[in-house]
């Protein structure tokens, strides 16, 4: 194959081209959402940052945006919230330094690895932009692909992330934190961020099966798994079977956030059992005292926070989905209630963590 001697020169030419749009929009973005920032950072000197929320539909990760910003507003801990949409326009046009020096708190999920891979390259910028600022990644899971691939983004990933001098990871379940513990130095188990909520959630008549069942790259069931599935709930439930999906289509704003998570907890309120392979779609499950039945998923993470909340009667966990039926009927039908005690000291501890960093940045400053 013949070298191609002028794409460096077709390349620069391209660049020519766009240079004037790129920093039309630079300028924009620093004239207008960063100065609102920098506003806020001379108004509140030890703000902190909770970056990588979402704006798209997907209500667990809202879910776990609304738990950790209760936890910040407990602790009274002044933040901003940048979305990964920001993220990603701040990555582009070199400007993710504006947080540098302040507290790093990066959204929890299942994001860290190959699986979803955008927001791991944000994650790694975010880290390499901001080398003087404590990050601390809440409750995560990691999943690299089995590959060439797989393994050569891992050991990019472990160079970034152990480079950085204050960097803390939480994993939210024991495969991903007995992981993590071989290839990164700072890292911490704690429960998803979801099972910290804790709702008044009314009484209301239960009626059918929802099925909250995966239509993604983390989906593993068969078409015949599918079919047993379907063939169970139809005999228990006969006509009062309808889908739902943890994911809304369209945009989910950080003013709808609320009202959105609601309407989901209280669709699952009015559920006799639900069947699901969604991590989230078994905490909401547990947080509005409904009966549940959770098969496997590609990610560790469904069967791995299982184990947080296994105590729980009301939520069962099978390997294989023809025995759906059999661990319908050993759920007691009596109403059930979400109990957490069990896992309010490790937000406690979370909590002491998180006011730390934030110690320790005011302490630096005084220095400087």
């Amino acid at each position: 194959m013949k070298k191609d001697i002028l794409y460096p020169l077709r390349r620069l030419h391209g660049w020519l081209h766009e240079y004037p749009a790129y920093r039309e929009r630079r300028n924009e973005i620093k004239n207008t959402y960063l100065r609102e920032i920098k506003a806020e950072l001379k108004k509140y000197p030890d703000t902190v940052f909770l970056v990588l929320t979402p704006e798209h539909g997907n209500l667990g990760d809202h879910a776990i945006t609304l738990s950790e910003t209760e936890l910040l507003d407990r602790n009274n801990i002044h933040y901003i919230e940048v979305s990964s949409n920001w993220i990603w326009e701040l990555m582009r046009y070199n400007l993710l330094s504006i947080m540098n020096r302040h507290p790093i708190f990066a959204q929890g999920g299942g994001y860290l690895g190959t699986l979803w891979f955008d927001a791991e390259l944000s994650m790694r910028k975010i880290i390499e932009k901001n080398p003087e600022s404590p990050i601390l990644l809440f409750p995560n899971t990691m999943f690299y692909e089995d590959s060439d691939w797989g393994r050569e983004e891992l050991q990019k990933s472990v160079k970034i992330y152990n480079r950085h001098k204050s960097l803390t990871i939480y994993a939210r379940e024991k495969i991903s934190y007995d992981f993590m513990k071989l290839i990164y130095k700072d890292v911490r188990l704690m429960p998803d961020m979801v099972m910290s909520l804790e709702r008044d959630l009314h009484s209301v008549p239960r009626k059918g099966c929802l099925l909250c069942l995966r239509d993604d790259r983390e989906k593993t069931r068969t078409e015949n798994q599918e079919k047993i599935i379907r063939q169970q709930v139809a005999e228990l439930f006969g006509v009062h079977v309808c889908d739902t999906d943890m994911v809304v289509k369209g945009r989910i704003t950080v003013e709808q956030r609320v009202a959105a998570l609601q309407a989901k907890f209280d669709e699952f309120l009015g559920a006799e059992l639900v069947i699901t392979d969604r991590l989230h779609g078994m905490i909401f499950c547990a947080i509005t005292g409904t009966p549940c039945i959770v098969v496997d998923s590609k990610s560790p993470k469904v069967r791995g926070s299982y184990e947080w909340i296994r105590k729980l009667d009301y939520i069962r966990f099978v390997d294989d989905v023809a025995l759906i039926t059999e661990e319908y009927h050993r759920i007691s039908k009596e109403e059930h209630k979400y109990d957490n005690s069990h896992l309010i000291p490790y937000y406690e501890e979370l909590a002491k963590d998180i006011l730390a960093n934030c110690k320790e940045v005011k302490q630096c400053r005084r220095l400087v």
